[in-house]
């Protein structure tokens, strides 16, 4: 299995261009983990249900019960084994999450200007000394 890993970078607004990639996902029937540090994915579960009017993406906590049956899941310390099958693992952590080989893709987005680029550079380094190519893609202006 090859993993298809991205950095999409210079994101203005991290937390509304997640809302948007999560929402396009899941109406295509996509299952993703959304990895992030907790006040990031506290920001994010509360916007998932508003950022746009009569919109709603299905989400729950990894720990959640009804986590093998939701197509989006949020989770701070992620556990691959513990979720299920998944299209994509999408991460704003400052790591890379343990078991992302097994995935089928890998989406990193980074800020614009904060203070998650160095760590962003660290994961790049790392995709790539295990032999994969990343793709860079430039947020659009």
């Amino acid at each position: 299995m090859s993993c298809a890993i991205e950095f999409r970078v210079n994101l203005p607004d991290p937390l509304r261009y997640v809302c948007g990639l999560l929402r396009t996902a899941t109406q295509r029937g996509a299952r993703l983990l959304v990895a992030a540090p907790q006040p990031f994915l506290t920001e994010l579960d509360a916007m998932l249900w508003t950022f746009q009017p009569g919109s709603f993406v299905p989400h729950v906590w990894q720990e959640d019960p009804l986590v093998e049956k939701t197509p989006v899941i949020l989770a701070s310390q992620p556990d691959l084994r513990r979720v299920g099958r998944l299209n994509a693992l999408v991460n704003l952590g400052p790591d890379l999450v343990e078991g992302w080989e097994s995935l089928d893709r890998v989406i990193e987005l980074v800020s614009e200007n904060g203070p998650d680029k160095p760590a962003a550079r660290e994961r790049l380094r790392a995709y790539r000394a295990a032999g994969f190519d990343p793709t860079i893609i430039q947020a659009r202006p």
